[in-house]
């Protein structure tokens, strides 16, 4: 505005012709709205001065640059964009393939958790579940709805969790949504228009495969067998078999899979033709989401449209090594982000980006489907990790840790929460009681105040502190995740997080060459 002031001063009608003061109001009103539009176009990003004058010709891209950078842009945005699509379909077909035995099972049929985590037992999977059974099955509509049977869980926790193959849920039935009554309900496929039985609720899947997961409370081995009988109770029966003799499904011989490599380890491998190639055969059978479309219309550039073939090798040279250059870059950005949206606070980390829906963060989902593939709702579960005591170095089983929760300050879950600890590798810890987590099921001895002092240590505290006793690892590092199921919204929110993890003992500094120690920021006070 100075600026514009000082032209006014300047104005040689102002400086030598008298006027009446009435005009020269209306000539200065006149200058201040000019001043005002020209502020309103800066803001805007109006620039008429820059755009008559055209660049140096040296300064444009060739065309063939021009190209190379456009297939660049779109393979790099594509490639996180597929990413967990084509993780999906992989697991699918690995999971339904005739020759997984134990590891799988058919199409419209649970594959059955039937065991609590064991220190040394073959069945247990790394971080596996101390509180829950749990199910998995994949859904196949392409011919047609199929019905999803529920058993009444008598209040029991129990959560059914449907994602499409975007990794995206879009449904799910337990106690925070359905209740825990018995049901029937219809998963209906994209364009379905027939009619259902009367009394069955529908969900609309966004795509012809979904992956149906379950969990069900169990509290410890002697209750396995209640739990086995409530799994065995969810089914998925295709509606037109509906009220019907159980039928042998046909299994579709899948000769060009690889069921050795790792799901995670063929779609990192694959190169630039062989992903884009997949990935378009996979966008002909499942649509996109409707928000995709900025996407959508990059990849067009390199001739990848939804519902056509794409052939790499009709696209120029420059185009193609464009694609090779933005999925190499991709890659770099998957491994740069990754980790960078966890919340770090007294050692604790905690993711805070989306989880389960993901709209049209394509990274954020890349990244989780890359982590775990199948993530639910954190409304259901979220899990906290702890791999640092209180000084920031690694938690080690020769020290003796205490947790202590506040009164009033226990972990903020509205179903229940446990805290279980895992070696290096992330196995249960081998202990003399058998105890892999601790919780609010456990009979822990709280103090005269309502805190609560968790003891955590490969060594036996003093008989009167066992109850809170959580083993550790004799040798090796170990980490600990808190899982808080149904979570209110002061952890939600972010607004709460657990204690630190602290030596009962001589206080000792951190190694400072430790990656623990370099990694874990100081405490906020």
């Amino acid at each position: 505005m100075r600026r514009f002031a000082r032209f006014a001063r300047l104005d040689p009608v102002d400086r030598v012709d008298p006027v009446d003061p009435m005009d020269r109001l209306n000539r200065l009103n006149r200058l201040n709205r000019f001043a005002l539009s020209a502020l309103l176009l800066a803001c805007l990003a109006w620039a008429p001065v820059l755009t008559v004058h055209a660049a140096p010709a040296s300064s444009q891209p060739t065309p063939a640059a021009a190209a190379t950078d456009a297939a660049h842009q779109a393979a790099m945005e594509g490639y996180l964009y597929f990413y967990p699509l084509v993780t999906m379909d992989l697991t699918r077909r690995q999971f339904t393939h005739p020759s997984q035995a134990d590891k799988g099972a058919a199409a419209n049929t649970f594959l059955h958790g039937r065991t609590l985590p064991q220190a040394g037992a073959v069945a247990t999977s790394p971080w596996a579940n101390p509180d829950m059974l749990r199910s998995t099955g994949w859904v196949d509509l392409t011919g047609g709805p199929v019905v999803l049977s529920v058993p009444d869980t008598q209040g029991r926790l129990s959560t059914l969790t449907l994602l499409d193959m975007w990794t995206d849920v879009f449904a799910m039935l337990g106690p925070r949504s359905t209740g825990t009554a018995k049901s029937n309900t219809v998963i209906v496929p994209p364009g379905w228009t027939g009619t259902l039985p009367s009394g069955m609720a529908r969900i609309d899947a966004p795509t012809a495969h979904a992956w149906a997961k379950i969990l069900i409370q169990t509290n410890g081995p002697a209750d396995t067998a209640a739990v086995h009988a409530l799994q065995d109770g969810y089914t998925l029966t295709p509606l037109s078999q509906w009220n019907l003799p159980a039928q042998s499904q046909r299994v579709k011989s899948d000769p060009n899979l690889d069921l050795k490599i790792p799901v995670r380890e063929q779609v990192e491998s694959m190169p630039t033709d062989a992903f884009f190639t997949y990935a378009a055969t996979l966008l002909r059978k499942y649509p996109p989401h409707a928000t995709d479309q900025p996407v959508l219309a990059m990849l067009r550039r390199v001739g990848l449209i939804p519902g056509r073939p794409f052939d790499f090798d009709k696209l120029d040279h420059p185009a193609k090594q464009g694609m090779r250059r933005g999925l190499r870059a991709a890659r770099e950005r998957m491994a740069a982000a990754s980790g960078a949206s966890l919340r770090s606070l007294n050692g604790w980390q905690q993711e805070t980006a989306s989880v389960g829906v993901y709209g049209n963060a394509y990274l954020r989902r890349a990244l989780a489907a890359q982590a775990q593939p199948g993530a639910g709702l954190p409304e259901d579960l979220s899990v906290l990790l702890l791999a640092a005591d209180s000084q920031g170095a690694p938690i080690n089983g020769t020290q003796h840790y205490v947790m202590r929760f506040e009164a009033g300050q226990l972990p903020p879950a509205g179903a229940l929460w446990s805290l279980a600890a895992y070696d290096d590798q992330g196995m249960p810890v081998a202990n003399i009681l058998n105890r892999y987590a601790l919780g609010d099921r456990s009979p822990l001895l709280y103090n005269a105040d309502g805190s609560l002092e968790l003891h955590i240590s490969q060594m036996p505290p003093a008989p009167e502190q066992q109850a809170n006793w959580l083993p550790l690892p004799p040798v090796g590092s170990a980490t600990l995740l808190l899982r808080v199921y149904e979570p209110r919204p002061a952890l939600l929110d972010g607004l709460w997080m657990p204690p630190a993890l602290v030596r009962d003992g001589p206080e000792a500094l951190p190694d400072a060459a430790s990656p623990v120690a370099q990694a874990v920021p100081a405490n906020k006070p």
